[in-house]
């Protein structure tokens, strides 16, 4: 396969367009470790260098995905989204680099999305090469096919256990790995005779499960024997573990449901993977976390804390089908910034110690002032709100001296410290990454009180398409409007 050569730049990537569009309904998850021979990073190492040593070329993958579609190799590898088979399209989004990497694949009336990069999700050592697929629901034949194809790529030893199975009427070996990573929702255990034969029911439901949950083989005589049984676990409140009968196979409904849960765990992977790209270095290195900030000040300790258990509320709580959050108990009564997903930045969760500085609540002579960071998310909160009910052409050009939502008026601004906030264009957009997907980080939110010598700002970006909210960064900034 010849070098890749870009569609377009990755963060050209159509990001809103896609998630407003795409509905997927099933991800593939593909991990691969460096070559052999390729030397082991120092001990002390830092991700980012390690990420920098570029072991990884995705050709392998993509080539390989190529002859199971019958396309040709080198029509991809050229960037004109040339497959050579007719109504088929691959677009490529990338930098000279090639990771991270994005692909726009349309197969007939199936949309699919590619995601190739680095990751150091095992530890300290030699990076792996995570691809991820995603397919809407008429790409599930596609992913049948891929499921079969790629299942001898992995960290562990494949081929453990193995099988038959039709996909398209046609009958593939099927195999099964020794031992699963744990990485997505499901967990599933297959059990085989001493020599690795998968039964009839297992093989076959294998193009449906395999790389969309953790599966591994068991061989030899168990207590009682059953070769064939299977023991599933999904990572869900209250979920035990079912044991499925040799005989009997999982029923649609359970496959179908962990084909969905694949999609949002495959999307939190890469966004993981590839959101320290455009992080800064501190954050990257995430040498601001809590358990390295003893030697902060008691109010940057804190801050960070209210930070972190906020943060921590909008990334755990599943939120209703109307979006909002309603679990009694919650220590900061988070509701969700809106109906769609939130995502968080690096630089938002990890800021530096100068960010909290005189940011927590002071003593007025009307009581205590709300901290700078409550008051920021507050602001961001009610802004997204507000900017729901824009028209198009209002969201698209502010007023120059900002908005001001009305309902943060008569609550957030009403308290002691005369404090104040505004939601601006940003003044040199960036990027960030929200459902593993490059976004242009577009408003800030900046608040203040009276006695501020500086204000904090939050940088954020809204989809109005499909209502999702990404927290790129918090950082200070100077007091609107004030002189210097």
């Amino acid at each position: 396969m010849k070098p890749i050569t870009p569609s377009l730049p990755f963060l050209s990537f159509p990001t809103e367009r896609v998630l407003a569009e795409f509905r997927p309904v099933r991800a593939l998850l593909v991990e691969t470790p460096a070559p052999e021979g390729t030397p082991a990073p120092g001990l002390l190492s830092k991700p980012d260098d390690i990420l920098a040593m570029e072991f990884h070329d995705p050709r392998i993958l993509i080539a390989a995905i190529a002859e199971e579609m019958g396309y040709d190799a080198d029509k991809i590898a050229s960037g004109r989204g040339e497959t050579g088979v007719e109504g088929h399209s691959w677009l490529t989004y990338c930098d000279a680099r090639w990771l991270p990497m994005l692909v726009r694949w349309q197969a007939g009336d199936a949309l699919l999305v590619v995601t190739l990069v680095e990751t150091v999700d095992r530890g300290f050592g030699l990076s792996d090469l995570r691809m991820t697929i995603l397919g809407d629901e008429a790409a599930k034949p596609i992913m049948r096919r891929l499921a079969i194809a790629l299942s001898r790529f992995g960290l562990t030893r494949r081929g453990y256990c193995h099988g038959l199975a039709q996909v398209d009427g046609v009958s593939r070996r099927v195999e099964v790995p020794e031992i699963a990573v744990p990485r997505l929702p499901a967990k599933l255990e297959i059990f085989s005779p001493e020599s690795g034969m998968l039964n009839e029911v297992r093989a076959t439901e294998l193009p449906d499960l395999l790389l969309s949950c953790d599966i591994k083989g068991v061989r030899g005589d168990w207590d009682p024997a059953a070769p064939g049984r299977a023991y599933l676990e999904m990572n869900l409140r209250h979920a035990p573990v079912m044991i499925i009968p040799p005989e009997r196979a999982i029923c649609p409904e359970m496959v179908e449901m962990i084909q969905k849960l694949s999609v949002p765990s495959a999307r939190a992977m890469t966004t993981k993977d590839i959101r320290r790209n455009y992080a800064s270095k501190e954050a990257r290195n995430k040498y601001s976390s809590l358990v390295l900030a003893a030697g902060e000040s008691l109010e940057c300790q804190q801050q960070r804390a209210y930070l972190a258990g906020f943060l921590l509320e909008v990334d755990k709580v599943p939120y209703n089908e109307d979006g909002a959050l309603s679990f009694p108990g919650l220590a900061f009564e988070t509701l969700n910034f809106r109906a769609g997903a939130t995502s968080v930045g690096d630089d938002m969760r990890w800021p530096a110690a100068e960010v909290f500085a005189g940011a927590g609540p002071q003593s007025t002579s009307k009581g205590m002032s709300r901290g700078l960071i409550e008051l920021a998310l507050g602001c961001v909160s009610s802004g997204v709100q507000m900017m729901w009910g824009l028209k198009p052409q209002e969201l698209a050009k502010p007023p120059r001296e900002g908005w001001v939502p009305k309902d943060m008026k008569e609550c957030l601004l009403a308290g002691p410290g005369s404090p104040r906030a505004k939601i601006f264009r940003a003044e040199k957009p960036s990027f960030g990454i929200h459902q593993g997907l490059p976004i242009p980080v577009g408003y800030t939110a900046i608040v203040w009180r009276k006695g501020d010598v500086q204000a904090m700002a939050i940088d954020f970006a809204y989809l109005r398409e499909t209502d999702g909210v990404h927290l790129a960064r918090v950082r200070r900034c100077e007091v609107p409007g004030r002189k210097a």
